[in-house]
């Protein structure tokens, strides 16, 4: 990396990305910060030249973005623009570029700033909504990115969370896009590649997945239930209006459908019911917690039908069930992190509780080392 190389670096915050992981699913970001970039420069470079009609041969491909670390602490990968590219792309093109490059990124930070203070833009170009469409589509109801080394108008840091890409979207278009994960039921199909998953959060929606999987994998099994990830498209009400990808739809094993059911539907009992436990008054899970025991249903649903569910005592879940000899509870916390614990049930062994920031891949392993996958 040359001393003329600059450096972009964002943070994302949340459970899921604490020691430095950074999931596959949001990784289609990273891209679509450059294209924010990208559009914001060709602004720019129009305002600069309005004697010009087109924008230089390579001006796209001059702003090409490398990922060049991924640094400790909560995920935070550092994206570095080469000026060796953007000279092999746009030969003898001045040093205008590098102010615009500069100049594009405060104002995306300026963008997103204004909107957390509810000052909007009148109107954005098509470029600039489809890379907001990409740009954090998967975060959660906690989670943020933050665009290291900007200050906002209120000193710190500028982030961009799921309100604050929501507002500004819908502010400019009717409706904006984001990841959806759930488990619905399969409601009917078609040959063509069509099947039909009824879902408690958006009724029933229309997967495309590859016409061959039909005959093999969802004939048959009306009424199972489906994983599903998706791309989906919402009105600023958060009324459902279409699928726009499939990226996941897995029939669950029918033989433990059920009771991937009974789980589910017992989460839901907890997330809107205020209970009295213990006679301590016992908050609602949040949704951190609800979040980090749905992925454990969703990536070991054969057992299901061991757990009992349970609040506790600080906006978390527990998860108890006996096997191979032993009485194990594991607990979701507020935080997104979890623990397994557990005590023998006709010995005296115990196992002290073993901490994991997120149910991530060293949870699992742990999981199925003890339990089995």
């Amino acid at each position: 990396m040359s001393a003329r190389d600059k450096n972009f670096q964002l943070r994302y915050v949340g459970a899921r990305f604490n020691g430095r992981r950074l999931p596959l699913t949001v990784l289609a970001d990273l891209p679509a910060f450059r294209d924010l970039i990208v559009a914001f420069a060709k602004d720019k470079w129009r305002s600069n030249h309005a004697d010009k009609k087109c924008l230089p041969k390579g001006f796209d491909k001059g702003i090409a973005f490398d990922l060049v670390a991924l640094e400790d602490g909560s995920a935070r990968p550092c994206m570095s623009w080469r000026r060796d590219v953007d000279q092999a792309a746009l030969p003898g093109f001045p040093d205008e570029l590098e102010d615009i490059v500069d100049g594009s990124f405060q104002q995306l930070v300026k963008l997103i700033d204004d909107a957390g203070n509810k000052s909007f833009p009148a109107v954005l170009s098509a470029g600039h909504v489809r890379a907001l469409n990409k740009l954090g589509s998967g975060l959660g109801e906690e989670e943020r990115i933050e665009f290291l080394g900007s200050q906002g108008a209120d000193g710190n840091v500028v982030f961009l969370d799921s309100y604050r890409r929501k507002a500004l979207i819908t502010h400019v278009r009717e409706t904006y896009e984001r990841r959806f994960d759930s488990i619905g039921t399969l409601a009917g199909y078609r040959d063509d590649g069509v099947v039909f998953v009824q879902t408690k959060e958006h009724g029933r929606l229309e997967l495309k997945v590859d016409a061959s999987r039909i005959p093999t994998e969802f004939d048959g099994n009306f009424g199972q239930s489906v994983q599903c990830a998706l791309l989906i498209e919402l009105d600023a009400n958060d009324v459902f209006k279409r699928v726009i990808e499939t990226f996941e739809a897995e029939v669950i094993d029918p033989r433990v459908s059920d009771e991937v059911t009974r789980c589910l539907q017992r989460l839901e009992e907890l997330r809107n019911l205020r209970l009295k436990w213990k006679d301590e008054s016992i908050l609602p899970p949040n949704a951190l917690a609800l979040a980090s025991a749905q992925k454990l249903l969703s990536e070991r649903p054969d057992f299901a039908g061991l757990f009992s569910i349970f609040p506790n005592s600080e906006a978390g879940l527990v998860f108890e069930f006996e096997t191979k000899g032993w009485d194990y509870s594991i607990e979701f916390t507020a935080d997104g992190s979890v623990e397994i614990y557990g005590v023998e049930i006709n010995g005296a062994g115990e196992l002290e509780a073993m901490p994991f920031e997120s149910p991530d891949s060293n949870f699992f392993i742990e999981f199925d080392s003890r339990f089995g996958s």
